[in-house]
């Protein structure tokens, strides 16, 4: 019994330096990072980035509109032109029975090496 509580009250101890060590090494990053995030350098890199980051978010909302609204239109059938282009196959062969150049498709279950699966 006296080793367990002597156990635990060095557990508790070292628990307890630990965390207010820890604490004080995170306040220490805290600051740092503080005083570094005041610097004119630093400003100026964040303000050019989130001006690029602005940028790209207006590009790319932009073409997803006009890529879904195009998908919108097809699907509708408000668009009655055809574009070759942009078809979308709709093709019956099931996926599994094709394999690319070169390798023999094979059905899901098979073992490697040709055998059967048990």
């Amino acid at each position: 019994m006296k080793r367990t509580l002597t156990l635990a009250t060095g557990l508790a101890v070292g628990y307890v330096a630990g965390a207010h060590a820890g604490r004080e090494r995170y306040e220490q990053i805290k600051h740092k990072a503080q005083e570094i995030g005041q610097q004119p350098k630093v400003a100026d890199v964040r303000e050019n980035l989130r001006e690029h980051a602005t940028a790209a978010t207006k590009t790319v909302t932009g073409k997803v509109t006009d890529i879904a609204s195009g998908l919108a239109d097809k699907l509708h059938g408000s668009d009655d032109k055809q574009d070759a282009s942009a078809t979308v196959s709709t093709s019956t062969t099931p996926a599994s029975s094709t394999a690319p150049t070169g390798y023999a498709a094979q059905p899901l279950d098979a073992a490697p090496g040709g055998g059967h699966a048990l």
